[in-house]
């Protein structure tokens, strides 16, 4: 190379010209413009021309006449009769081939930036050119063909997108562009592709703000998802559908040989009825009473024969099959205002386990012998068989224990009273009341949102509250008295002294009291349960809808007819353990979605009222007030939590007027502000 060379070089951006300036033994310096001048490694220089210059002006000539070159080179015939051999080339080879005549430097220059840029026909391997074989080119050509049709796609797509609605016809491609926004708005920053789908939702809209949001409500407004979308059963994988082998073993269940089983008792002649809402149809608890007489103290003496029985799911479900293992990865059936989620199929759940009226089941019976006064004079647990006689709803009962003359008024009646007299020994131990009133919110099928308030004192629900209690409680004396491992759950009692004599009964007392109430803890050693007042308790009364209640009623049967334990310390506390994880994300979740779709209705009603020319007024209980922080109210009309800013003027215990202003669904957030205080 002589001063003034022009030469190739590889700069960063690809081949480019230069005048070669000097050289080491490693280094080459080259002029790349009219004042800069580069140190480049010698391996870098790709091609000398011969031809030299005193000035930048040569390099810009070369450089245009070479690109010219390499906009118009074909090298398809050439590479068609060279393929077949598979020979490396060198430029000069290739040059010659191609042109008939001697090239000229700006002939090769352009050939080697061509090849350079298209590697369609040809490798590349130092100053080497390597013909692709002819199954190569045709994969390589089917590839930018699908590239560049993927890219029409992608802003054809787009432009619908922006427009907030889908192409006619969505083609594979623009399927999984579809997909990867989808990934975003569920699971944000933490999707895989994250990055990737945020550079092609900036191609459709800005995203700067909350690109998570932005992908959800991009997708919503094409209609691609709906606006209701419940994205948590996603981002949580919570199994909705039941594989083919689960849903094949539950229909091949045949429990008919147990009823035979000499170990249960036949308990159908008892009058058992089941209390649940309208629309339950996984009944798994039955009550029955019976007036007997009873020895106390000496003293024959009128008494109940209470008898709780709860649907034996584990003589349906077996260890280790299909249906128990995939039970054991839901955990629990999660409730939804506009859907179930079973934990088992609905043909176990709502069919063969359920005391449906009418229908004989297995069960797992608590018989107690309560006295008058509430005093259990002798019970025991047994493997059963029922059947039950009626399915009652809340309401159907509540009007019965109102109506002397309805079907079943007396034994409704004694079971409510004697559920009255068992609650008020439990909180006689200065166990806290803490039944509230709870938020019941349904949605059709149409969409169409029900909201009404559960009143948790009201006849019935207090009477099964107080029994499940009960059977609770006394199946945690069965294991404790027995030595079976179970998942016991324990609560400390704190000191309420300064809330019960500087705080009213109500809603404040409640507020404080549960503040202050630690959390229950789970443990295979019994502990007492202040919030309940129970010396031991465990949960096992809802084995068709929790896992963990199915696993300890199977400890228990499985005693009952063999003497012997069936899980291990260890076993019970590692489901116990799981399931206290999984059963507080399917709560957290269930609370929600309920919250969505409470907020959802309340926006309906603020927007018709202001149609109207209304506002959107809601009288609010304030529970806490702390400076430079938004207080903490319990709507008066709904038990709900909301947040407002409030003067510091305003107490716990007042009742100011809340206004709607607006409510954000993604964040599931009400904008309440203070209307005017109402009273103390």
């Amino acid at each position: 190379m002589q001063s003034g060379e022009l030469i190739v070089v590889r700069l960063n951006s690809g081949p480019g010209i230069g005048r070669f300036v000097e050289a080491d033994s490693t280094r080459v310096k080259i002029a790349i413009g009219r004042n800069k001048e580069a140190r480049l490694p010698l391996a870098r220089v790709m091609l000398t021309t011969g031809m030299k210059a005193a000035g930048h002006e040569a390099v810009e000539n070369l450089t245009r006449e070479a690109e010219t070159v390499a906009s118009e080179l074909d090298l398809t015939d050439l590479w068609d009769i060279v393929c077949d051999d598979r020979d490396a080339l060198s430029l000069e080879d290739m040059a010659e081939l191609y042109w008939s005549d001697e090239p000229t430097s700006a002939q090769r220059v352009g050939l080697l930036f061509h090849l350079d840029r298209n590697d369609l026909r040809f490798t590349t391997k130092g100053s080497e050119y390597t013909p692709r074989t002819r199954e190569e080119v045709a994969e390589l050509e089917a590839r930018r063909e699908r590239t560049a049709r993927h890219a029409e796609e992608a802003v054809a797509l787009a432009e619908c997108l922006s427009s907030g609605k889908l192409p006619e016809e969505i083609t594979s491609h623009q399927a999984h562009l579809l997909d990867q926004i989808r990934g975003l708005a569920v699971f944000g920053d933490d999707y895989t592709r994250a990055a990737s789908a945020k550079k092609y939702l900036e191609s459709i809209t800005d995203v700067s703000r909350d690109p998570q949001r932005t992908a959800f409500l991009t997708l919503a407004n094409a209609g691609h998802i709906s606006r209701d979308e419940f994205l948590a059963l996603e981002q949580a994988a919570i199994p909705i559908e039941f594989s083919d082998d689960v849903l094949a073993e539950a229909s091949s269940l045949d429990v008919s040989s147990q009823f035979d089983d000499s170990h249960r008792r036949d308990l159908t002649s008892l009058d058992v009825i089941t209390v649940d809402d309208e629309d339950t149809t996984d009944r798994d608890d039955g009550l029955s009473i019976e007036y007997v007489e009873a020895d106390i103290d000496g003293v024959m003496t009128d008494a109940y024969r209470v008898g709780i029985h709860i649907a034996d799911a584990s003589s349906i479900v077996q260890p280790e099959s299909a249906l128990d293992k995939d039970a054991d990865r839901r955990m629990a059936t999660m409730y939804l205002p506009e859907r179930k989620i079973w934990m088992l199929p609905p043909q176990v759940a709502a069919d063969l386990g359920s005391l449906s009226p009418g229908e004989r089941r297995l069960a797992v019976s608590l018989l107690a012998t309560i006295s008058k006064d509430a005093e259990v004079v002798s019970w025991e647990v047994t493997p059963s068989i029922i059947q039950s006689r009626a399915a009652l709803s809340y309401d159907t009962v509540d009007a019965r224990i109102a109506d002397q003359n309805a079907p079943m008024h007396r034994e409704l009646s004694s079971l409510r009273v004697l559920a009255k007299k068992i609650k008020a020994k439990r909180e006689s131990t200065g166990t806290p009341n803490l039944d509230r009133d709870e938020l019941s919110v349904k949605v059709s099928e149409s969409g169409e949102i029900t909201v009404n308030v559960l009143q948790r004192s009201n006849p019935a629900r207090t009477m099964i509250a107080e029994f499940m209690i009960f059977y609770n409680a006394m199946l945690a004396e069965f294991c404790k008295k027995n030595e079976l491992p179970a998942p016991y759950r324990s609560q400390k009692a704190p000191d309420l002294s300064d809330i019960v004599a500087q705080t009213p009964e109500g809603l404040l007392r409640w507020y404080l009291t549960v503040r202050k109430m630690g959390p229950a803890t789970i443990s295979t050693e019994p502990g007492a349960h202040a919030g309940l007042g129970v010396p031991a308790y465990i949960q096992a009364s809802s084995p068709l809808r929790r896992y963990p209640d199915l696993v300890i009623q199977r400890q228990v049967s499985h005693f009952l007819k063999t003497g012997e334990k069936f899980y291990s310390d260890e076993e019970i506390s590692s489901v116990a353990q799981r399931a206290d994880v999984q059963i507080r994300e399917i709560s957290r979740m269930e609370f929600d979605r309920e919250k969505y779709w409470f907020l959802k209705h309340l926006d309906a009603e603020r927007r018709e009222l202001e149609r109207a020319g209304e506002e959107s007024i809601h009288e609010a209980y304030v529970l806490d007030n702390q400076p430079n922080r938004a207080g903490v109210m319990d709507l008066v009309q709904y038990p709900f939590r909301v947040r407002a800013a409030l003067g510091s003027e305003v107490k716990p215990g007042e009742v100011v007027k809340l206004r709607l202003h607006s409510v954000d669904l993604w964040r599931r957030v009400g904008q309440f502000v203070v209307a005017a205080p109402v009273s103390s």
